[in-house]
């Protein structure tokens, strides 16, 4: 006769009360208490593109840059679609998540108006007389990669993670620092192209980043959520900063700046 097996329980103790957060208000200060621990850098390379002394080179390899975060982040959007908590509402108008990711897939993908937003940004190193060549055969920063590819793990982990990290973190942050403004007005008024990314981007994403915050306050209600939220939050955030800092640190390579009256 073999001898009984005993599974270990499992419940959390505690019962129900166990699995509530704390209020979502306090969660979400607990969350902006985040952002100024670890998103401390300044980003340096926007202001000298705004004031027109970053040298031609580097605002090539900028332009590089951006292509390769969008390739990733745009064809990705699908991952926030289908995990939407609502995707099965009587009619997609009476959703929350999954009408605004969905018309956020719209619009990256050009179907809402604008042009594709990957387009944009060939558009741009077009613009700058970079090849396509070029473009696919670009080494991005580490930095770079890490951005993407840990917004893209919370992505695919879960959906309040993937809101966390992208559309909290990334798009309503982007937002606030005003960033897109700032290089549309530089390169026009600077280097003399109008470059239609940052022209659609500067009114966009103002939208995209108050409704990521309404819609995260939305899924932050459990202890478990609020958890894996704030993790999301936090790995984001200091990725997002030491890529920050690795762009600082072009301006200290030689012929980084010049003097745009002269340009």
């Amino acid at each position: 006769m073999t001898a009984t097996r005993e599974f270990k329980d499992i419940r959390r103790p505690g019962g129900e009360a166990s699995l509530l957060g704390e209020p979502v208000d306090v969660f979400m200060e607990h969350l902006a208490g985040l952002e100024t621990e670890f998103m401390a850098e300044r980003n340096l390379v926007w202001d000298r593109v705004q004031d027109g002394t970053l040298s031609v080179g580097l605002v090539h390899r900028l332009a590089k840059e951006y292509y390769w975060l969008g390739k990733f982040y745009t064809t990705e959007f699908g991952s926030l679609v289908a995990n939407a908590p609502d995707n099965d509402a009587l009619q997609a108008s009476t959703s929350e998540h999954f009408l605004h990711w969905a018309q956020n897939l719209a619009d990256e993908m050009g179907y809402a108006g604008d042009a594709n937003h990957v387009d944009m940004k060939v558009e741009w190193a077009h613009q700058l007389g970079i090849s396509d060549d070029a473009l696919m055969s670009y080494v991005p920063m580490a930095e770079s990669v890490g951005c993407v590819f840990t917004a893209l793990y919370y992505m695919r982990r879960s959906y309040e993670e993937g809101l966390a990290s992208l559309g909290w973190s990334g798009e309503r942050q982007a937002a606030g620092s005003g960033y897109a403004k700032k290089l549309y007005e530089g390169l026009r008024d600077h280097y003399g192209i109008e470059v239609e990314n940052f022209q659609v981007h500067a009114y966009a994403e103002e939208d995209h980043g108050r409704m990521a915050d309404y819609l995260l306050r939305r899924v932050a209600i459990t202890a478990d959520q609020q958890r894996r939220i704030a993790m999301a939050v936090k790995h984001t955030f200091l990725v997002r900063n030491a890529r920050t800092i690795a762009l600082n640190r072009w301006l200290d390579e030689p012929g980084a700046l010049r003097d745009p009256a002269s340009a």
